[in-house]
């Protein structure tokens, strides 16, 4: 959606740079404009949120998703750092707070827009021009029925680019930007053993919630250097390993959020298994009715971390994204 499609915008405003450039073109672009701060924790909406739309003339509400938030991303997280996996609260977040709550307070004809550097059209999540900080992975989990009403006003921006135009807009906007998690991991770990990939055991650890497949540190010296190889769960141990044993030639992907889902039961696409890495080509197999797919990648991936977010591209296209666990059945042709 877009002005050319809807005549008015609700514009998710946080305060940032990013979320403001959005309300100073959605100011020009649409005939009514109102702003809302999705209110997650203790923060409270910032002033420059209220001044910018102030000097723009813009309705500005505060929307209380803080419940919602508790129960669906931050005890969700804990419950999965506590069973030894990597989630990803931000792309959670993103499907089921920060955008879902805006869209159910849509009137008619009214588009949701946002801030992210992404693009979309009907049905489709595409990378934004800017690579350095394309976010349609983090937006891989929003359904597509939010995403078909929503507007990315800066999805052809450069970031250097965006700041330029808020600075000379004379609007006032949050200098930090928002890239830790928002709530405290609180409470201490089990203690367990770390043991190498021979069953050795060669050191202690404070807690499997600590770690994550691929972390150099934190769990003492050792001879050489040493990574986390896989979290074991059942004996609460930490395995660590060479750089070589951090490589997995599968993966699945589960709860699968499709955007475009192809009719072939095996196809090739280009998978991307962390925000900052790159997506690599990939054989993908479907399950029976797709909520879970095999991911082969054509050449073995370093620190696959279940829990993590997974995200499938035709081009600049998703087509889909799920949550990433371990494989561990027959291998595929």
């Amino acid at each position: 959606m877009g002005p050319d499609s809807c005549s008015s915008a609700l514009v998710c405003l946080s305060g940032g740079v990013d979320s403001t450039a959005a309300l100073l073109q959605c100011s020009r672009l649409f005939s009514s404009v109102r702003a809302v701060y999705v209110q997650t924790g203790h923060r409270t909406p910032p002033e420059q949120a209220y001044e910018s739309c102030r000097q723009l003339g813009i309705e500005f509400s505060v929307a209380d998703a803080r419940v919602l938030f508790n129960t669906q991303i931050k005890q969700f997280t804990l419950d999965a750092y506590r069973s030894g996996i990597t989630p990803n609260p931000c792309a959670l977040c993103n499907a089921r707070v920060k955008l879902a709550v805006p869209f159910s307070m849509l009137g008619h004809g009214e588009c949701l827009v946002t801030g992210h550097y992404a693009g979309n059209s009907v049905s489709t999540l595409e990378r934004g021009m800017d690579s350095t900080k394309d976010q349609s992975y983090f937006l891989s989990l929003v359904p597509g029925e939010i995403l078909d009403r929503c507007f990315f006003p800066l999805a052809k921006s450069h970031k250097g680019d965006v700041r330029a135009e808020v600075l000379e807009s004379g609007l006032p906007f949050l200098e930090r930007e928002s890239q830790d998690l928002c709530f405290q991991r609180a409470g201490a770990g089990v203690p367990g053993d770390v043991v190498d990939t021979d069953g050795n055991t060669v050191g202690r650890h404070n807690g499997l919630d600590s770690y994550t497949p691929g972390q150099r540190k934190g769990f003492g010296a050792h001879n050489g250097r040493k990574y986390v190889v896989r979290l074991d769960i059942l004996r609460n141990r930490l395995i660590i390993g060479e750089e070589e044993y951090l490589y997995s030639e599968y993966c699945i992907l589960n709860s699968i959020n499709w955007l475009n889902k192809p009719v072939e039961e095996k196809f090739t696409c280009m998978v991307q298994i962390r925000y900052r890495k790159t997506a690599v080509p990939a054989d993908v197999f479907l399950n029976g009715d797709g909520t879970q797919v095999v991911v082969k990648f054509h050449r073995s991936q370093k620190a696959v971390a279940p829990g993590q977010v997974g995200v499938m591209f035709l081009s600049d296209s998703v087509i889909g994204g799920g949550i990433i666990d371990r494989y561990e059945g027959d291998t595929y042709a």
